[in-house]
């Protein structure tokens, strides 16, 4: 998750929306890269779980962020063009921490069908917030090409006003903007990190 966070490179004073947030490490990431410095909008579609993100913040002395119960797939005028980054750690099948959640190999496969619809309409959504220059990071816990690059180049293939960005964290770098992590090429669970670039003219 905090490969994410470097993918994402928040600095000091920046405006950060973190879009699907719970249970808040990525928030809590950026932060501490921002020097307790700007605003964190931390989003997520349950209530009751953004209680968890306070009380962790407050525990860690961050002051910067703010949590709010959204669905990240209703457009908030009020955000367009405002943050400077935008994460979307959007809902996916779970696959790549299959071995911390070994109960998601009984799911009905039938039941993740529906999710690289849900992702992408989170990901357009959000993409509405980032302002001209900003940075849009998309990014699941799974390793299935339906939910994470086919998601990515449908969304570039239609908003050209984006753009690839490769990044690199550590020594850990992306092709094309993207990146997926396996367990067996970098000791890690799966993970899938992308990158984009809303273009200064658009």
């Amino acid at each position: 998750s905090q490969i994410c966070v470097g993918a994402l490179g928040a600095k000091h004073g920046d405006t950060v929306i973190d879009a699907c947030s719970c249970p808040g490490s990525k928030s809590f990431g950026s932060a501490i890269k921002m020097e307790n410095k700007g605003r964190i909008l931390a989003f997520d579609l349950h209530e009751s779980k953004l209680r968890l993100i306070d009380k962790s913040a407050e525990r860690l002395g961050i002051e910067i962020i703010e949590s709010a119960a959204r669905d990240g797939r209703d457009f908030d005028p009020s955000l367009e063009g405002v943050a400077d980054r935008v994460l979307c750690d959007v809902p996916c099948s779970g696959l790549g921490v299959i071995a911390k959640k070994p109960e998601i190999r009984y799911k009905d496969m039938a039941d993740f069908a529906r999710l690289p619809e849900i992702q992408y309409a989170i990901l357009e959504n959000c993409s509405r917030y980032v302002k001209k220059g900003g940075v849009l990071v998309y990014s699941t816990c799974t390793v299935l090409p339906e939910e994470n690059e086919k998601n990515v180049l449908a969304f570039l293939d239609s908003h050209k006003e984006f753009e690839a960005v490769d990044f690199v964290v550590g020594e850990i770098r992306s092709v094309g903007g993207m990146l997926t992590l396996t367990p067996d090429e970098y000791m890690t669970d799966g993970f899938f990190v992308a990158k984009m670039k809303r273009r200064e003219g658009n």
